[in-house]
């Protein structure tokens, strides 16, 4: 069975880091071997899991846009952050890459290629901004999975994102690439504002937003200041539920994922 491939991916800030994150940890917590890729520049995925000092020299994010003189695959090995786990971590060369030529479309699915029958599980962490690297990810990618706030400008960057990915299949680019799903993230239940404006979009989008929603919770940010996610070492009732919610949630992308034909 070759790797699944899951793009998260928004314009905005809308929790696509913390998303992968968690989606990492429960896929090895389900025994899946998981590969992370971080292609933001921002290398905000980075920064939870601690580098492994141990670990042998690595190839990064940028590496993976580059491809050898007869159109083979960069040689070399992510950071393995433990015997399931491992990462491409963004650099700054990302940025150079922003206005690169469509020809270096496909050399993110050339080059992950190469590790299918080292993980069963890639995910990617896209920029926050329509350029090179996210179009690369649309391609290589089985499924995109997109989270979403309520926010104004959230709300009116998913239109466009949207109208992206849908031209990214229709050009051909990626004819196989599925819409996993659009998540709402980090919802405030007590504002009326952001319960109508998650109706609004329920109308707009139909089926394609999940069922499942995520609220807004200060424990999920104190479970990535410790490094894990929030379904561990929970404290208190307000943090259990957080747990619960996030683990449900990210099990269903997991499943859904799992169920696609590749």
């Amino acid at each position: 069975m070759s790797m699944k491939i899951l793009a998260v991916t928004n314009q905005k800030s809308t929790g696509k880091s913390t998303l992968c994150f968690h989606l990492g940890h429960l896929g090895v917590e389900k025994s899946l071997r998981v590969l992370l890729v971080n292609l933001d520049g921002q290398g905000s995925l980075d920064l939870v899991f601690p580098a492994n000092e141990g670990a042998a020299p690595a190839l990064v994010a940028s590496d993976l846009f580059q491809l050898g003189a007869n159109g083979e695959p960069v040689e070399g090995q992510p950071e393995y952050l433990s015997e399931n786990l491992a990462i491409f971590r963004a650099d700054e060369t990302l940025f150079d890459l922003d206005a690169a030529p469509d020809s270096f479309l496909k050399n993110l699915r050339v080059n992950l290629k190469q590790y299918d029958a080292q993980f069963d599980l890639c995910i990617i962490d896209t920029p926050g901004r329509i350029c090179m690297p996210l179009k690369a990810a649309m391609v290589a990618a089985d499924a995109v999975l997109c989270p979403v706030t309520m926010g104004l400008f959230e709300i009116a960057a998913l239109a466009d994102l949207w109208k992206f990915i849908q031209a990214i299949k229709q050009k051909g680019l990626n004819t196989q690439l599925r819409i996993l799903g659009i998540l709402p993230n980090k919802i405030n239940t007590k504002s009326r504002e952001e319960l109508e404006g998650l109706a609004m979009l329920r109308e707009q989008f139909g089926d394609a937003i999940m069922p499942e929603t995520l609220a807004e919770r200060a424990s999920v940010k104190q479970a990535l200041s410790r490094h894990r996610p929030v379904w561990l070492g929970t404290k208190g009732a307000g943090h259990r539920t957080a747990g619960l919610e996030w683990k449900s949630v990210c099990n269903t992308i997991l499943v859904k994922l799992g169920s696609i034909a590749k």
